[in-house]
């Protein structure tokens, strides 16, 4: 694959300055453009061992800094950049690192549905109408913000291992608007998780954790299925990854979510 990178300038704000990468495949595109996976996080997962469908898919990976998404302050960025907004529409803090600001994945999506697909668009020959968005833990919650408020954006959301205890369900409950308001075109919705994941809401300056800690994922996950069953031109289904536990389902989802956007 051939690699494209750029450093958006965030609007004039220093700290607004983001990289972009833009994975594309050595060979002509299809009719109407490749299809293009946005994959959030992918700095923590690239390069994917050779798999199906990364020859037949573009990927945009987008950073939380000028440098990519590593040290305290991409961090701090990621969760802005993947949390849904407070019920006044502003920010509030993070629910385990309350010196982190939460609450800016609006402003995210602008971002990733204007500059940074429009730079993109101007790399290589995409098709628009099979756009997929991936995203793991906070990543998964922002995947799930993006179909409550942008049903209309992408053909598939990929969601693995989604923060759902994120206050109090907040991102699954903000998605039965999709039930008054369905999607105008068809969408499929992926979601994913480890048979051994557990959730750790509390602060993480709490006691340690153990192993037998924590809230076990998939309950929560198989109930956000059955919420979202019926809702027309929804598609949902549940794929779970035989196991293995939160930080594995990274690699092992974002794998899968690269094949299922080449489909």
């Amino acid at each position: 694959m051939s690699l494209r990178e750029t450093v958006l300038d965030g609007g004039g704000d220093p700290h607004g300055r983001r990289r972009l990468r833009l994975r594309v495949p050595e060979s002509a595109p299809p009719d109407g453009g490749w299809p293009l996976l946005v994959l959030l996080d992918g700095d923590w997962v690239w390069p994917l061992p050779p798999s199906s469908g990364l020859d037949a898919c573009a990927i945009l990976v987008p950073s939380h800094g000028p440098q990519g998404s590593d040290g305290p302050q991409a961090l701090a960025r990621r969760a802005l950049d993947y949390t849904p907004p407070a019920p006044d529409g502003g920010r509030w803090p993070d629910p385990r690192m309350p010196g982190w600001q939460c609450g800016g994945a609006d402003a995210f999506l602008d971002e990733l549905l204007g500059p940074m697909l429009d730079w993109a668009g101007h790399q290589a020959a995409l098709d628009r109408a099979r756009l997929s968005l991936y995203g793991h833990s906070y990543g998964g919650l922002c995947a799930l913000h993006a179909l409550a408020r942008r049903p209309a954006a992408f053909a598939q959301v990929i969601c693995a291992s989604p923060s759902l205890w994120w206050h109090e369900g907040l991102a699954a409950a903000r998605l039965d608007a999709l039930r008054d308001a369905p999607p105008p075109r068809p969408v499929r919705l992926t979601l994913m998780a480890g048979t051994e994941e557990r959730w750790h809401p509390r602060p993480q300056t709490a006691a340690p954790r153990t192993g037998e800690d924590g809230t076990a994922t998939l309950p929560a996950l198989r109930a956000l299925a059955r919420r979202l069953a019926g809702i027309p031109r929804l598609a949902c289904r549940l794929e779970l990854l035989d196991g293995i536990g939160h930080g594995q389902a990274l690699p092992a989802s974002a794998q899968r979510a690269v094949a299922l956007a080449a489909q």
